[in-house]
């Protein structure tokens, strides 16, 4: 049997943009590593006036609106983002949360249910049905924080946050066999040789089949339209017949593909 790791994760709901900033200011004080940590929630309200983004040096500034908030968080989160999000707007994001929701909008092509946010939630833990309700704070103009680590480090960022105002507070864990690299051990030297070719190469078509290395619990997709080829995602048709069918093989039953089509 393949050794399972354990994902832990947090998300505090805060009804302000000044309560989760103070959430992330406890936080540093509690001497967490801040490198663990994110936030994410709408801004740019109609009512405000000039507003908007740009870089300077090693920083990205704001202006307008709640300019002042987001720069503040910004050394202390080590990087940010502002994202168009399809059915919600758009999103400042800053912490890792910003590499998760990049990497969501760039295989969003792909097809899937789920959309750039639920999908980057998912992706450190958060089981479906509970990001299906934190989409639907942030809509509705909520501020999320989230931490993930080890058991402790989400332990002590919910002690820190005990006091903080927060709407409410949830963890979460997951446990994942380490599928991954079991899978990849299974290709050929000339298979990981032509999946790093096609790192580079055009990215997928509609109807090709695709599995998404860190999410293999959902099985084999198939892409509904063109898409970048996002880094996890690995191609059938890089693949030979007998490599695809040895991989299915080690998939959960539960999410069994549907058949191949006939040559």
């Amino acid at each position: 049997m393949m050794h399972g790791k354990q994902i832990h994760s947090l998300v505090a709901t805060f009804p302000s943009h000044t309560g989760a900033e103070g959430a992330i200011q406890a936080l540093h004080a509690a001497g967490l590593d801040m490198k663990r940590l994110s936030i994410v929630g709408r801004d740019f309200h109609a009512e405000e006036h000039a507003r908007g983004l740009y870089t300077s040096g090693d920083r990205m500034k704001f202006w307008g609106g709640r300019g002042a908030i987001w720069g503040s968080l910004w050394d202390l989160l080590q990087g940010g983002g502002l994202f168009f999000v399809p059915s919600i707007g758009p999103l400042v994001v800053m912490g890792p949360l910003v590499g998760w929701i990049a990497g969501a909008l760039q295989g969003a092509a792909a097809g899937g249910d789920m959309g750039a946010l639920g999908r980057a939630l998912a992706s450190v833990g958060i089981p479906e049905e509970s990001v299906v309700e934190y989409e639907r704070e942030v809509k509705a103009g909520r501020f999320l924080v989230l931490a993930h680590g080890s058991a402790a480090f989400v332990n002590q960022a919910r002690a820190a946050l005990a006091a903080g105002g927060a709407a409410a507070i949830h963890t979460h864990l997951r446990e994942e066999y380490r599928l991954r690299d079991a899978i990849l051990g299974l290709l050929s030297d000339v298979e990981v040789a032509r999946v790093s070719a096609a790192e580079g190469a055009p990215g997928l078509v509609q109807g090709d089949e695709y599995l998404d290395l860190d999410r293999l619990d959902q099985g084999v997709h198939r892409a509904a339209g063109p898409t970048a080829r996002a880094g996890s995602l690995l191609p059938r048709k890089v693949l030979a017949d007998d490599t695809w069918d040895l991989i299915l093989s080690r998939l959960p039953s539960s999410r069994s593909p549907s058949p191949r089509p006939a040559a």
